[in-house]
């Protein structure tokens, strides 16, 4: 497995759309942190047990709030490597090799992980770029 970090030239439509996805990380990661702390603390341990809870929460209930309607118009690999993300910051907590997860901040560097289910390349032919579930950018 490999990754590419590109720098695309983006309009302002396409910046907006780049800037929802990163704000619809944060928002997910924050609040799978905010639900995994909650848990813990009522007494579930189990990382991917609680992790999976986690989801069942955010995609039954939350999503389907009218305050949230936003998140149903965005890309669900950004909502679902958000969470993978949270479990592996947990992981590398339980083995010591990081402090416990903090909440994600609007100030740091806004990005978030996009990948194809199917495995498919996302580089095209020329100066474009394919972003599964997005658009193509050039």
């Amino acid at each position: 497995m490999f990754a590419i970090k590109r720098a695309l030239k983006l309009n302002n439509q396409e910046a907006t759309w780049m800037a929802k996805h990163a704000g619809f990380r944060r928002v997910v990661f924050n609040m799978g942190l905010s639900l995994r702390t909650q848990m813990y603390c009522e007494g579930e341990f189990s990382d991917s047990k609680v992790i999976n809870e986690v989801k069942k929460v955010l995609t039954n209930y939350v999503k389907k709030q009218p305050e949230c309607d936003w998140m149903n118009h965005l890309s669900s690999r950004v909502y679902q490597n958000a969470l993978i993300d949270l479990k592996k910051a947990f992981a590398r907590y339980r083995e010591g090799k990081a402090s416990h997860p903090k909440f994600a901040s609007r100030r740091d560097g806004q990005s978030f992980t996009v990948d194809s289910s199917n495995g498919k390349v996302l580089l095209a032919a020329g100066n474009t770029i394919k972003i599964p579930t997005l658009s193509t950018f050039r």
